[in-house]
């Protein structure tokens, strides 16, 4: 079972709702007023990462603005300093394009965990 532990927590928000459902560790973006989906696209804005899993409609947890978190919900290859991105799953990953949005930075991999620096 996927895991996010939050060693030095920015905001955690929990007003509005998901369209769509949500697992733990998935990041998600602002899609109306106060609603939002989980993003598999790395060119557009995300607001912050699920805090835990979520169904249709209901009012998300959301870690947002800034944080030191630890979780084995990340997707390929990740090194220490490496700029992360949103997957095709909705998950952190590496290998930053052009025009693709940063959203947290690697500290440590190790084990299968990675401790990342939220910087969305």
């Amino acid at each position: 079972m996927p895991y996010i532990n939050p060693n030095h927590r920015g905001l955690a928000y929990g007003d509005g709702y998901m369209q769509g459902d949500g697992q733990l560790g998935q990041v998600v973006r602002i899609v109306g007023d106060d609603l939002f989906a989980v993003n598999t696209d790395p060119t557009i804005k995300s607001f912050g990462i699920l805090i835990k899993d979520y169904k249709n409609g209901e009012m998300p947890g959301i870690y947002c603005m800034g944080g030191v978190y630890e979780t084995d919900a990340f997707e390929g290859t990740v090194n220490p300093g490496d700029d992360l991105k949103v997957s095709a799953t909705g998950v952190l990953t590496s290998g930053i394009q052009s025009g693709e949005e940063v959203i947290a930075r690697a500290v440590s991999v190790s084990g299968g965990t990675l401790k990342f620096r939220l910087v969305i």
